[in-house]
């Protein structure tokens, strides 16, 4: 599902986070294991249905507040990885997390927190 091109417009943070996803007919627990303003990486072994709103749900580790981001399946890796630590989903934030990102985290802090 994914390329080897890499078609992101923003670089991605290291870190890991307990964290969820939840569909209209799932909840999927997982780690975020990379993040930035625009998607993340998320590692889990559940595929969400193709074409289904999601909510990725994390709390925040500086402000210690529950975070939820609409989102949406990007790509996926679970049925066709032979790697079970780079096993999971891409996430694309359809509202972007650029000025909450931009104004609180940097790469610094975030990697502090992982």
């Amino acid at each position: 599902m994914g390329s080897s091109k890499d078609r992101r417009q923003h670089p991605r943070t290291s870190v890991d986070w307990p964290a969820m996803v939840i569909t209209p007919g799932a909840c999927i627990g997982g780690e975020i294991k990379n993040l930035s303003p625009a998607g993340a990486f998320f590692h889990c072994f559940t595929e969400p249905d193709q074409g289904q709103p999601l909510r990725l749900v994390f709390r925040d580790p500086l402000r210690k507040k529950l975070v939820v981001v609409t989102a949406e399946l990007a790509w996926s890796n679970i049925h066709h990885s032979d790697d079970i630590s780079s096993c999971g989903i891409g996430i694309e934030f359809t509202n972007t997390l650029a000025e909450f990102f931009l104004d609180t985290w940097t790469s610094e802090s975030l990697q502090a927190t992982a």
